[in-house]
């Protein structure tokens, strides 16, 4: 059994792939629609997403000027 990644502010992917190269099964979360995901996506806000159930949380949250 792989063990599983949650991907939050996932974008296009980019850190994902390389998490399923090593052999995780990657399931990503943004708030903003990303039809080109290449793994399981879930649209929605990353603060109602609970990590309990996951081996490990990866989050790279956009950079924003103020």
């Amino acid at each position: 059994m792989r063990p599983k990644l949650l991907d939050l502010f996932c974008g296009a992917g980019g850190a994902a792939v390389g998490y399923a190269r090593a052999g995780w099964e990657v399931v990503g979360v943004d708030i903003n629609p990303q039809p080109n995901y290449p793994f399981e996506f879930h649209q929605a806000d990353a603060i109602d997403v609970f990590p309990y159930w996951w081996d490990a949380v990866h989050a790279s949250p956009p950079c924003q000027r103020y």
